[in-house]
Order: structure tokens, then sequence, then C-alpha cells
């Protein structure tokens, strides 16, 4: 049990290099390292949309992968998620629609700047992966 509480802080700390010192104790992040997986791939999804549909935000892809890798080590990152499919499906329609009420906003076409904008002064797990251009 505390080889595994170590190599958690190992990974964590190496996220924490690979995302260019993103803090992991960061309040956002550690929403999205103790959700649910389908809740996380769902946050994902949000997040990229985000950044596909608002030129001020990126994804940050360095930080899914670092806490990917943080995840598989407590059995609930991508290797979990194979199994999970169709759970993962569900809340991410759930997530995409319940984000759209909240936002006033179409994920497929508006812009989603001011959605972003909401979800970071929130400190939400979305906003975790959001980079500011």
């Amino acid at each position: 049990m505390m080889t595994r509480g170590l190599m958690l802080g190992a990974a964590l700390t190496l996220a924490a290099c690979a995302t260019g010192g993103r803090n992991l104790d960061d309040p956002a992040v550690q929403k999205l390292f103790n959700m649910s997986t389908p809740q996380y791939y769902a946050s994902l999804t949000l997040a990229n949309r985000i950044a596909q549909n608002c030129a001020r935000y990126t994804y940050d892809a360095a930080l899914d992968s670092a806490l990917n890798e943080a995840r598989n080590e407590v059995g609930r990152g991508s290797l979990a998620a194979n199994s999970q499919r169709a759970g993962i499906e569900l809340e991410t329609d759930v997530s995409q629609r319940s984000f759209q009420v909240k936002h006033g906003v179409d994920i497929t076409s508006d812009d989603l700047c001011a959605a972003g904008d909401a979800e970071v002064l929130e400190g939400s797990g979305i906003s975790a992966l959001l980079i500011p251009a």
C-alpha cells in the first residue's frame, strides 16, 4: 500500500513537470483526478470542445496525459475506460446537455469563450485543461 502511494506521488510530481509546472494540488486538477471514469472522460470532451471553439483557450494535452497516467495507477484511467464505454458515452451526453443549459450555448456551433471563461472563474475540473492563449 505504501508503494502505491509513493508511485502515485511520483506520478503526480512527473505530471507537474510535464505540464510546465502546473500545481497538481490545484483544486481544479484535484477535481479531475478524483472524478469517476465516466465523469472524467466527459470533462475531457467538454474541455476539448471549448478549446476547439474558442481561440482564447488551448487544450492542455500534457496535463491530460499526466493525469491519465496517475489515474491508471489507481485504476481510473484509460485502462479502466475500456470496460466502461457505455457509461462514458452516457455521462458525456448528460454532461454536454447540462453544460449547454448551464451556459446557454450549443456546443456544436457556438463560440464557447464565455462558457470557458465561466468554467475558469468557477475553478471547475474542465477549467484545469484550458490554457489561456
